[in-house]
């Protein structure tokens, strides 16, 4: 299926999104026993800025900017909006001031990245604040919690900055809800304080799972390797009308590699997906390595995948390991192919030396010395391309 066509998991997981953005609001308000008024306002709110933010989300996923494996069907995005809507409305009937928003912030930002993190961790410390029936300076000590969260979420990912972040977390989350209270009650109350250290405490506990979400693989759904090789994938077809010669190139590429592969019992979708799109970068330009690797990141390509691009030709790093080894030689091989006219391979002692003297001159290098493949499996490579019709 297109990326840009019709998805039924992706229409159904907005419903859902709509259901609980209707359902909350009217439930909190019902537990909280606020007018009926008040519970269509906010109703109303949380409907508007769910439209503003499918249309968004919606934006990014065509345009292939979303940073994370959201694109496909939402399932990832509608399960994290309902655990920070849940979390929302929970934290509402905390005391006002008394709310650790700061850990809304560390999810959202640990699933969406900075700039769809914030807005998402401002508008729930929005809901958080409305549901609780706090006035200004409520909204305005849970919103800047928020925001400062989402910085620091950033921030504590790097190892030697984490104890002043640390520090950070427990005097803003402490100072900002205290001095927010003073400003509407005119008197420093020490019960709020103690409670706002505690929720700066909690709020600390929940900014250092973010790296272990940041890290775990179902936080960043990848796409399969099927789809990306299906015919009516987005991508393959935007190759094929860049460049006719450039398609038959990672048609070839991609056999080739799988065969390879299959000779050697390592992981043939993984080595087809991989030659086909070992060149994707020149969709964008110079420099073509770099802009292949985001390509790929953007459109939730395997880690392993977004790897062998990476390792194109051993010019930025060498191959790491078979698959990667693999899928560099049968580029070598194809394009010195078709470099090559068709008189130069007239006989099969011509490309048998063709073959040896392009392998072994890249062995020779130390190409492949990184990437597990052994002498054995470098000849059987070797032998494959020069028995079998492969080219």
């Amino acid at each position: 299926m297109s990326e840009t066509g019709f998805s039924a998991k992706r229409v159904s997981k907005m419903v859902l999104m709509l259901l609980v953005s209707v359902v909350l609001p009217v439930a909190g308000g019902f537990f909280h026993q606020t007018r009926l008024a008040h519970i269509i306002i906010w109703v109303f709110i949380s409907l508007m800025f769910f439209l503003c933010f499918i249309i968004y989300l919606e934006h990014e996923r065509i345009c292939k900017t979303m940073t994370m494996g959201l694109s496909n069907d939402y399932s990832l995005l509608a399960f994290v909006y309902l655990v920070c809507l849940l979390l929302s409305c929970a934290l509402s009937f905390l005391p006002v001031y008394w709310a650790p928003v700061l850990i809304v912030s560390a999810i959202c930002n640990a699933a969406f990245r900075t700039r769809m993190g914030l807005v998402l961790a401002i508008y729930f410390a929005l809901l958080t604040a409305l549901f609780s029936g706090g006035g200004g300076y409520v909204v305005t000590a849970y919103v800047l919690m928020s925001m400062t969260g989402v910085f620091f979420v950033e921030l504590f990912l790097h190892e030697e900055l984490r104890i002043w972040v640390d520090i950070l977390v427990l005097a803003m989350s402490s100072v900002i809800p205290t001095c927010c209270n003073y400003l509407e009650y005119h008197y420093l109350n020490g019960y709020t304080l103690l409670a706002a250290l505690a929720g700066s405490f909690v709020s600390l506990l929940a900014l250092r799972l973010t790296p272990k979400l940041r890290n775990r693989d179902s936080v960043t759904e990848t796409i399969s390797l099927d789809t990306i090789m299906d015919e009516s994938f987005h991508l393959r077809k935007e190759i094929e009308r860049y460049s006719t010669v450039d398609y038959n190139h990672a048609l070839k590429t991609s056999n080739v590699a799988k065969r390879l592969a299959q000779v050697l019992g390592v992981d043939e979708k993984l080595a087809r997906a991989g030659g086909f799109y070992y060149r994707v970068g020149k969709l964008e330009g110079e420099p073509f390595i770099e802009n292949g690797v985001q390509l790929a990141q953007n459109n939730c390509f395997s880690e392993r995948l977004v790897a062998i691009l990476a390792e194109y030709n051993g010019v930025n790093r060498r191959p790491s390991f078979t698959e990667s080894a693999i899928v560099q030689i049968a580029d070598m091989i194809v394009t010195k192919f078709d470099l090559l006219d068709k008189d130069t391979f007239s006989s099969g002692w011509n490309r048998e030396i063709v073959i040896y003297q392009t392998m072994n001159e890249k062995s020779a290098e130390g190409l492949y010395d990184e990437s597990g493949l052994s002498m054995n499996q470098f000849l059987t490579i070797r032998e494959a391309l020069v028995k079998e019709e492969l080219l």
